[in-house]
């Protein structure tokens, strides 16, 4: 590890003790400023001074501290995501104000500002997001004036490596440099780069390297101690989670499809069975009020269901606002053979995405009323029947025709192991026109890492892309 990791991974903790104490300080004085004092009296003041006060609040900072270090925000890297950063900074300090009302109600001699609480709160989310942006902007700077790069050389052709040598230089804010790229693996290739520029890291990037040359890396990689990392092939791919059993005197590992499962399955089932039920009361007018416009604005059904793929393959009617005019949604009940004859012309002339899925952004079968609903994403509200049905879930892949499933090759079969989702990681770490095998891959590593922390993270992000109208759910 570069000892710049380490030296900004150390520097968090104190820069985040700091702008914690500060924002405890700054809820003290704002509310014994005269403009809070004037609309309600100061009454803790004599019973918990400002020292005592702070001796609390370093107590309740530390506190904190570990609750971040739980969360991973002190993993040392060569850099972070932003948001991931301040949701988990956001539920940190959550769970450290939620200690502190706990601890007030046990000990009901301290005081009881609410306010104080409620400013310090808002301050500490606040101040240690500025604190560690600023130590996240130092090291993109440093960066990319080349201090603390990760030098790394490529072993092994295919279009994993092209598609890393791409990446790393198009966004040298990741940290990585490629200083040699070899398509044959010898030792003594290796040992003239390190030699030439000095290497941290070794990336095979072909998973059907033959067994001698992995050897070559791994033993070129122990003998300089770097950094070894690999692109694993299907059946390590399909091996991340991995469970321990033991049977009478056998040792078994067992492969698991989705950490999704048992007590897992059950949450986020009572999850989506809340979420539903919620979103459809508070969301009733809107729905009621569209489907009166869609009903006025041209003639037919106020809903559209399909049959789409669903967990384990098992066909379900998805439901849908109607967004198209009624002789172009394909379907016997709806436009039958024309609709279809279009779908197909269509398909083979304008698709704008590659895959098996169609995409089209000037669709002419889409009616004005649809083009507004489809751009606010109203048509896919009533999808929370859906939810509440069992048939979707509010986070999961993204549901897919039959006719497009049948394209699918095997590694894909993967993306039924859950329910599919209203939204996604593909929606919202990808974009509208995203390439089917990068929507696959997504959706894929979202099974595999599914957690529900990382669903109450797609959620808000889902709700951020929708009042930002980016074209990516």
């Amino acid at each position: 590890m570069k000892r710049s990791e380490l030296f900004f991974g150390a520097m968090l903790v104190p820069i985040d003790y700091i702008m914690l104490l500060t924002a405890g300080a700054a809820a003290y004085y704002v509310r014994l400023s005269e403009l809070v004092r004037g609309l309600r009296p100061v009454l803790f003041e004599v019973d918990l001074p400002f020292s005592q006060y702070m001796q609390l609040a370093s107590i309740v900072s530390i506190v904190v501290l570990f609750v971040f270090a739980t969360q991973g925000l002190y993993a040392m890297r060569v850099t972070r995501k932003a948001f991931d950063e301040v949701t988990k900074i956001f539920s940190g300090i959550s769970l450290g104000l939620m200690i502190i009302i706990l601890f007030i109600f046990l000990r009901a001699e301290l005081f009881q500002s609410r306010f104080i609480l409620i400013i310090a709160y808002v301050f500490a989310i606040l101040f240690v997001s500025f604190g560690r942006t600023m130590i996240r902007e130092l090291q993109r700077v440093l960066l990319q004036r080349g201090l603390g790069i990760h030098r790394v050389v490529l072993a092994g052709n295919g279009p994993f490596s092209v598609e890393l040598a791409s990446l790393f230089r198009k966004r040298p804010e990741l940290g990585y440099v490629v200083v040699g790229e070899l398509s044959n693996v010898e030792y003594s290739s290796l040992e003239a780069i390190y030699k030439r520029h000095g290497l941290d890291e070794v990336i095979q990037t072909n998973p059907t390297l033959p067994d001698e040359d992995n050897l070559v890396l791994l033993d070129f990689a122990e003998q300089y101690k770097i950094d070894y990392k690999y692109v694993p092939n299907i059946f390590e791919t399909h091996a991340i989670n991995v469970r321990y059993r033991q049977i009478g005197t056998i040792p078994l590992l067992e492969l698991s499809r989705t950490p999704l499962d048992g007590w897992g399955r059950i949450a986020k089932r009572s999850i989506d069975i809340i979420g539903a039920v919620l979103g459809l009361i508070i969301l009733s007018p809107l729905l009621v009020i569209t489907a009166l416009i869609i009903k006025k604005n041209s003639p037919g059904t106020v809903f559209y269901t399909q049959i789409r793929a669903g967990r384990n393959m098992v066909p379900f009617e998805i439901i849908k606002f109607r967004s198209m005019y009624m002789e172009y949604c394909v379907g016997a009940q709806y436009g039958g053979k024309k609709a279809e004859e279009k779908y197909q012309e269509l398909i083979g002339k304008a698709n704008e995405r590659k895959g098996p899925l169609f995409k089209m952004r000037n669709d002419p079968r889409i009616t004005p009323v649809g083009k507004i609903i489809r751009k606010l994403r109203i048509d896919e509200l009533p999808q929370l029947f859906n939810v509440l049905k069992g048939d979707m879930s509010l986070i999961g892949p993204r549901p897919h025709l039959p006719s497009e499933v049948a394209q699918y090759s095997k590694v894909h079969r993967k993306l039924f192991a859950i329910k599919p989702g209203m939204s996604g990681m593909a929606q919202v770490e990808g974009n509208a026109g995203l390439a089917f095998e990068e929507e696959a891959k997504l959706d894929i590593a979202y099974i595999e890492n599914w957690s529900l922390w990382l669903d109450a993270v797609l959620l808000v992000k889902t709700f951020l892309i929708l009042i930002s109208d980016k074209n990516a759910v």
